[in-house]
């Protein structure tokens, strides 16, 4: 098999390039958004395309996801504006990627759909915590994240035993500082987030608009554990490259 060029689900239509870019590539890879800073990837100069090696090797057309096991979710882009990730809630612009079904209109990014149904965080480590979506307190009911004190909404993940709730992108306490001074928590004592009666509304409003920096903690959380084993050491250089600057050299 030869390693220099290879075709993707992601880009039929061109053979993709192996490429080292530069410690100040400026390009993104168009599945995950990331950077390339010192990378390799596979680049379709003619379109300006370009995949990380990583997700060129762990990406493929069609998935099982455990969060909609009803059908098959297939890799394409979105041809519309008005896609939203069924799983962060952030938008799917035109021309992005998405696992989609489309008898169902189920959207998630390629990130979101390497998240795990369960995760450890530092902000609790007596427990394990479930990837459990806001719908499915009970009326009335609502829960603050531990990480940075905001409402939880869309799927987050939650503590069984003790109501604590964190953001995707709070797992890894990513957002914890953003609690100092505020004086929007309404936690029961020292804990976490309880899932308390009222509107959500009381404590300051502050709803949850799911901000950028969750890229970045898919792929601490969710990419790092699924993807490591085959490509070793590439993602950790993936994760310090998100969101490199100025031009890539092939």
């Amino acid at each position: 098999m030869n390693y220099n060029h290879r075709l993707h689900c992601s880009h039929p239509q061109h053979y993709l390039v192996r490429s080292q870019y530069s410690e100040k590539s400026g390009h993104v890879c168009n599945l995950c958004g990331g950077g390339f800073s010192g990378l390799i990837g596979y680049r379709c100069k003619a379109c300006d395309f370009d995949i990380h090696e990583a997700c060129a090797d762990y990406f493929q057309p069609a998935i099982n996801f455990f969060l909609h096991p009803c059908h098959s979710l297939a890799l394409g882009r979105v041809a519309d504006d008005n896609r939203f990730c069924d799983l962060c809630t952030e938008g799917c612009p035109r021309g992005s990627f998405v696992y989609r079904c489309v008898p169902c209109g189920f959207d998630v990014h390629p990130l979101c759909s390497t998240l795990q149904a369960s995760a450890r965080s530092p902000l609790h480590p007596l427990h394990e915590l479930g990837l459990a979506p806001a719908a499915s307190l009970l009326p009335g009911q609502f829960c603050l994240c531990s990480g940075c004190g905001e409402l939880c909404s869309g799927w987050f993940y939650r503590c069984g035993a003790c109501g604590v709730g964190l953001h995707v992108n709070c797992l890894n306490g990513a957002r914890a500082k953003k609690r100092d001074g505020g004086g929007s928590q309404s936690n029961r004592g020292g804990g976490g987030s309880q899932s308390n009666s009222g509107r959500g509304g009381g404590g300051g409003g502050s709803q949850n608009p799911r901000v950028a920096g969750v890229g970045n903690t898919l792929l601490n959380v969710a990419v790092t554990a699924a993807v490591d084993a085959a490509t070793s050491s590439l993602v950790s250089a993936v994760l310090d490259s998100v969101g490199g600057s100025d031009d890539a050299a092939e």
